[in-house]
C-alpha cells in the first residue's frame, strides 16, 4: 500500500442530521405531488357532480328552419308533426324534416298529435333533436329534459324486481342467453 491509505476504513458518511434533511426534502416533494394530484382529481369529480345537480337552464331561442340546424348545438324548430313513433316523432317545415326524441319522459304519454303545429327547443345531436321543451300552438308548454332520479335511481325505491317477469314473455330458456337450463340433467360425475 502506498501513500499510507487505509482501505479497510469506511469512506466519509455525512452526519445523521444531513441525511435526515435530504430525506425530508424528498418526502416534502413527494407529499406535495400527491396532494396536488389528489386535489386535481377531487376538483374534477366535484365539478362533474356540481354540473349534474345544477338546475338546467332553458334557453329562449327563436325558431329557425330545420335545414339550418347545426350538429351538437341548441336549436329551436317549428313545424307540423308528420309521423309519431312512441316517444319520437317527425317534425316538418318548408325546408325539411327532423326526427325529434322526447326522451324517457315522453314514453307512455301522448305529447303531440299528427298534424299539430309545435315548436321544439332542445339540442341537435347525431341527426336527432333531443327535445327539452315542447310548445303547442295553444300556448301549452311541456318541459321534458332529464328524468327525475329518486333515492334509488330512475326506477324508484322498488326498482325492476317488482315488475313483470321478463323471462316469461321470451319463450323457453336459451342457455347462452338466460344462463344454465334449470330442466337440463346434471353433468356426469368425474
Amino acid at each position: 500500500m502506498t501513500d499510507g491509505e487505509n482501505t479497510s476504513e469506511p469512506k466519509a458518511v455525512p452526519p445523521p442530521w444531513r441525511r435526515l434533511l435530504v430525506s425530508r426534502g424528498g418526502l416534502a416533494t413527494s407529499s406535495l405531488a400527491i396532494v396536488l394530484i389528489a386535489g386535481a382529481a377531487l376538483g374534477a369529480g366535484g365539478t362533474r357532480l356540481a354540473q349534474n345537480w345544477a338546475p338546467r337552464s332553458v334557453m329562449l331561442l327563436q325558431p329557425a328552419p330545420i335545414d339550418r340546424m347545426v350538429e351538437r348545438s341548441p336549436v329551436a324548430i317549428k313545424g307540423d308533426v308528420a309521423e309519431i313513433f312512441g316517444n319520437k316523432f317527425v317534425l316538418q317545415d318548408g325546408s325539411g324534416r327532423a326526427l325529434v326524441d322526447a326522451g324517457p319522459r315522453g314514453e307512455d304519454r301522448v305529447l303531440v298529435a299528427k298534424g299539430e303545429t309545435v315548436t321544439i327547443q332542445g339540442r341537435f345531436d347525431r341527426g336527432v333533436v333531443r327535445a327539452d321543451v315542447i310548445v303547442h300552438a295553444d300556448g301549452r308548454n311541456e318541459a321534458l329534459g332529464r328524468p327525475d332520479r329518486g333515492p334509488k335511481g330512475p326506477k324508484g325505491p322498488k326498482g325492476p324486481k317488482d315488475g313483470p317477469d321478463v323471462r316469461a314473455d321470451r319463450g323457453p330458456p336459451v342457455p347462452d342467453r338466460d344462463g344454465p337450463d334449470p330442466d337440463a340433467p346434471p353433468p356426469p360425475p368425474r
